[in-house]
Formats: structure tokens, sequence, C-alpha cells
């Protein structure tokens, strides 16, 4: 299955999406791009909060989670 990249916009920007980087939709500005690898915890992030013993899962995402898996 393709993904119409035209289909996305920036997560940060707004602007037409041009690339999927750190699991974000962005545009070719590198300050989109930078602001993409800070909300995933740059390269390897979720591999270093697996190591320090935090979840996997985003923040936002874990209260979600743990209400799924009936831990709320």
């Amino acid at each position: 299955m393709a993904l119409n990249m035209e289909d996305y916009t920036c997560e940060f920007c707004g602007g037409p999406c041009k690339n999927i980087v750190y699991a974000s939709f962005v545009c070719d500005n590198p300050e989109c791009l930078e602001k993409a690898r800070v909300a995933r915890g740059g390269p390897g992030g979720h591999m270093k909060r697996k190591a320090e013993g935090k979840p996997i899962l985003p923040e936002d995402l874990e209260k979600a989670a743990d209400e799924l898996n009936g831990r709320a």
C-alpha cells in the first residue's frame, strides 16, 4: 500500500508533508525536522526509554493504553 504524502500536512507547522521522520509527518523545514527528533527522543529514543525501565509508548498515550489494558 503506497502512502500519498500529499494527503498529509506537517505536524509542526501545517505545511505540505514531504517526509516521514521520527514517526512524524514533516515538511522540509529543518526546524520541523528538529522538532520531530526532539518529540521522538532522538534516534533510538524509544529504546533508551525501554533501557531506563520506562514505557516505550509516548507519555500522552500511556493513559489510554492503561485504560485499554484495565490498569487505570
